[in-house]
């Protein structure tokens, strides 16, 4: 029985693989969908394919192997590229993905890491916060959507990640106070002078009281890894 169902399930497999750009019913979808493969240097490709019932992103290493990242169903497959796994971009070893949690405005966007040999997640991102593609520091900082105690570091090009703490509920509580919805657009714009990351905040600490600023200055010639 086991045997029986493996079968079908890599003839599906195959099938969904194979009906990978056309819907008859649906002929607006040919227009609203690219298939057009992104080739990266490595050789895999990434690429997106659907039919009438579903659309989805797929991730083919450069051993022909094939890994589906991302699906929308029937009902949402018309969102497609303006819902969920939007736009990626290539670095030395990995690929990031932009994830669009609403179709409209104005949410911002959050990121996904993927490894660019075999597909695997690496990590979710969050929000950016800062983006440098410096050869000496090329980091992404980021900041969680849910839990906005600390700040993420991702070197593009090493792949490792550190973490600097924030104080304990100041963001959280700003956006409380202030009926705030993203943590991220409390950040200043931030800077990377002679090895130090700084970027500065605003927080209140009081329903009626002034805006203060917080900063985070970060030496990151000292990683702290997680």
């Amino acid at each position: 029985m086991k045997i029986i169902v493996t079968v079908i399930f890599i003839i599906i497999s195959q099938f969904s693989f194979a009906q990978n750009c056309s819907c008859k019913e649906q002929s607006q979808l040919n227009e609203i969908i690219s298939c057009e493969k992104t080739s990266f240097k490595n050789g895999a490709k990434i690429y997106r394919q659907f039919n009438c019932d579903s659309s989805w992103l797929v991730f083919e290493s450069k051993a022909k192997k094939k890994k589906i990242l991302f699906s929308l169903d029937k009902d949402l497959i018309e969102l497609t590229g303006r819902l969920g796994y939007t736009s990626w971009i290539e670095y030395d070893n990995t690929f990031m993905i932009e994830n669009r949690l609403v179709s409209g405005c104005c949410d911002p966007l959050e990121y996904v890491l993927f490894d660019k040999n075999n597909g695997r997640k690496i990590a979710d991102l969050g929000r950016e916060i800062y983006h440098s593609d410096s050869k000496k520091y090329p980091y992404f900082v980021a900041i969680d959507s849910k839990k906005s105690n600390f700040l993420s570091f991702l070197n593009l090009t090493t792949n490792k990640i550190f973490k600097i703490n924030l104080p304990k509920g100041r963001i959280e509580k700003t956006l409380k106070i202030t009926d705030g919805i993203f943590s991220e657009t409390l950040f200043k714009e931030g800077k990377i002078k002679n090895g130090f990351f700084e970027i500065e905040y605003r927080y209140k600490t009081k329903d009626k009281g002034k805006w203060l600023i917080g900063e985070v200055k970060v030496d990151l010639n000292k990683q702290i890894l997680i």
